[in-house]
């Protein structure tokens, strides 16, 4: 499949109750071959369109000529809806290999590189937000997702009106956020205290009035809190001097906020940011394209200091991802200072990593989702001696749709990350970043790879851990796990497995929240 010259567009855009309609005008080239535009067609994901030409083609007439290139095309929201989160439209010709793939280009006259985005259609009844957008890169991206707060009018004003007042008072504000900005259990809230403890005044950290953590909260550490989705957390958003937290800037507003002015501050970046990362990122390569977000030209804000756990790690940022060493604070995240056991830990905590590829699919019916059958299969595997002991702990994008299968009688009620792990005997997981976290504490884990060459192959890059360098057995099929868990689950952590995980997470001595604060004032972020 061929990637030809870029289709250039004067687009428009609507959504009605029924379909997304793009019309504009298109300038198509290819050197090798005449292009008849009867043969062209819209293109998104494995699904096509029928692109229709209102007016005939005159090519004798100078300026009606142009008229002959205008296209629209209806794109059904049905069938749209059950696509991925972010959905790049082409142009094709040609069937099979010979299908010949143009770009769409979100290029409004003079708008290049606005972050520009088209009216978000709110499909209250599926809990659904469309909406059609200009990427980072000028790509127009067709959006499906959940319907986010920031989507309604007031949020909207709210927005807009702190973007413009920020630019009338200092920047001075350091904000600290986890996911979703309704987390406090992981690295920003760790670091958060310790500088609160040590006096600093202008640290503020965003978290939802409905996080479940919120009332066991220290009341000297709310002081300085800034609740999610007011006027005074839009105006900190703008107005921050550094954004601090263990995921993208967009989450210290809202993820996918379709907002102009935010997505521009996210993207042009004209604050520090520290990347505390959520977990250790030596798992599925950077060089992915699940991961371009995360690479030195892909989304990452340009002023980023990224904290990680071993040179080896840190080695994986410069290689796949583009970062110099300068970039990289090699401390540990802070989060394992604290993190612990219980000596009566006896859970088999099963943790598959997030598909993105899957997120409308598990939304519009979860029992249709390889994720959901495969946790199906890891439940079946275990013993039924031990299945007792069994929590289902999924990803946050696909919680709402498990809690409602028959797979939610293992699932705590409001289950807090780290209490879970702290019981845990046995993580069972694929690719996730947790498995470091719970084997840091000393929990033996369990990686199940039998989807791993598919699963690879939709994140478009390969797996850093293999079975020479993992820290916990590979299972391939449910017979293996079956024994595996079986045999793991009576002893401790094997002595090979612990110095392969040595070298990928060099810390132990619970000092990573001291070593990344040093960093923070030599580089005058704090």
């Amino acid at each position: 499949m061929k990637i030809n010259n870029i289709v250039n567009l004067k687009l428009g855009s609507i959504i009605t109750k029924s379909n997304i309609i793009l019309s504009g005008f298109m300038s198509i080239r290819d050197r090798q071959k005449k292009i008849n535009r009867n043969e062209l067609k819209l293109k998104i994901n494995d699904s096509y369109y029928k692109i229709k030409f209102p007016f005939k083609r005159i090519n004798n007439i100078r300026g009606i000529a142009i008229l002959s290139n205008f296209y629209i095309v209806k794109i059904p929201i049905n069938s749209i809806i059950t696509e991925n989160i972010h959905n790049k439209p082409f142009f094709v010709y040609g069937e099979g290999e010979e299908e010949n793939k143009f770009s769409l280009r979100y290029s409004i006259i003079g708008r290049k590189g606005k972050y520009l985005n088209g009216k978000v259609k709110i499909l209250k009844n599926i809990n659904t937000a469309v909406y059609v957008r200009q990427s980072q890169k000028n790509r127009l991206i067709i959006t499906v997702r959940e319907i986010n707060k920031t989507d309604y009018l007031k949020e909207r004003i709210k927005i807009n009106l702190a973007c413009f007042i920020s630019k009338l008072i200092p920047h001075k504000k350091i904000i600290m956020y986890e996911k979703h900005a309704e987390r406090y259990e992981e690295s920003a809230s760790i670091v958060y205290e310790k500088l609160i403890d040590e006096g600093y005044k202008n640290v503020y950290y965003i978290i939802d009035k409905k996080c479940n953590q919120i009332d066991n909260i220290d009341k000297k550490y709310k002081k300085k809190f800034i609740y999610k989705y007011t006027f005074k957390h839009y105006l900190a958003f703008f107005s921050a001097k550094a954004l601090i937290g263990t995921e993208s800037p967009g989450h210290a507003i809202e993820l996918r906020v379709a907002n102009k002015h935010a997505a521009r501050r996210i993207y042009k970046s004209n604050f520090k940011y520290v990347f505390l990362q959520h977990g250790v990122m030596y798992m599925v390569s950077l060089d992915s394209k699940g991961r371009s977000f995360f690479r030195k030209d892909g989304g990452m804000p340009k002023n980023s200091k990224i904290v990680v756990s071993s040179e080896l790690e840190a080695k994986h940022f410069i290689d796949l991802a583009g970062f110099s060493k300068d970039d990289l604070y090699v401390t540990g995240l802070p989060k394992y200072d604290r993190n612990k056991l219980n000596k009566e830990a006896d859970k088999i905590v099963i943790m598959l990593t997030w598909r993105p590829w899957e997120y409308n699919l598990v939304r519009n019916d979860i029992k249709d989702a390889p994720y959901y059958k495969l946790i199906k299969k890891i439940i079946g595997s275990i013993s039924d001696d031990l299945k007792e002991k069994i929590i289902l702990m999924p990803h946050p994008l696909v919680l709402e749709g498990l809690k409602n299968s028959e797979l939610s009688k293992y699932i705590q009620k409001d289950f807090v990350y780290n209490e879970v792990l702290e019981n845990t005997k046995i993580l069972i997981t694929d690719y996730s970043s947790i498995a470091y976290d719970a084997f840091y504490r000393g929990s033996n884990v369990i990686f199940y790879w039998e989807e791993k060459d598919y699963c690879m192959e939709q994140y478009g890059g390969h797996l850093m851990l293999n079975e020479e360098n993992v820290f916990g057995p590979v299972c391939y099929n449910s017979n293996d796990l079956e024994k595996t868990v079986d045999e793991m689950y009576s002893i401790g952590q094997k002595e090979q497995y612990i110095k392969n995980y040595r070298k990928i997470v060099e810390f132990n001595d619970n000092k990573n929240t001291e070593r990344l604060i040093e960093h923070l004032k030599k580089d005058d972020i704090i």
